[in-house]
């Protein structure tokens, strides 16, 4: 019911896989979040960005996202503005965002331009 109400959402007739998933994560996170009420913040012993989601911790799986939409697009480049919007949508905060960029530059596999408008892969 929760991806046939997601759907709709995009006025569409027919779910598609993304409302399938959408509906998944967003049952998991309302269950996370009870727990972490009844248990107190972090009281698994990581904190907000190692938590794990889905099989993945959180810094991979924006990450994921980030290069998904750049080998969709065929482009090594997007816009920091699009980036933030397709975290946000998928449930992430944009201080993880960052977080991950950061980790991901230490690493040489994206930059980030010198006004922040910008990511970057860099091709190895």
């Amino acid at each position: 019911r929760l991806s046939q109400a997601l759907a709709r959402l995009r006025f569409s007739d027919y779910v598609a896989r993304e409302d399938v998933n959408e509906a998944i994560r967003l049952t998991h996170m309302s269950k996370s979040s009870l727990l972490d009420e009844q248990n107190g913040p972090n009281a698994n012993g990581l904190d907000s960005n190692k938590r794990k989601w889905g099989g993945e911790d959180v810094i991979s799986r924006i990450f994921n996202i980030i290069k998904d939409y750049s080998t969709a697009s065929r482009s090594e480049r997007i816009e920091m503005r699009l980036c933030e919007a397709m975290v946000i949508r998928k449930g992430f905060t944009e201080q993880q965002l960052h977080e991950c960029l950061e980790e991901y530059s230490n690493l040489g596999i994206l930059q980030v331009n010198a006004t922040r408008t910008q990511v970057e892969f860099i091709n190895q």
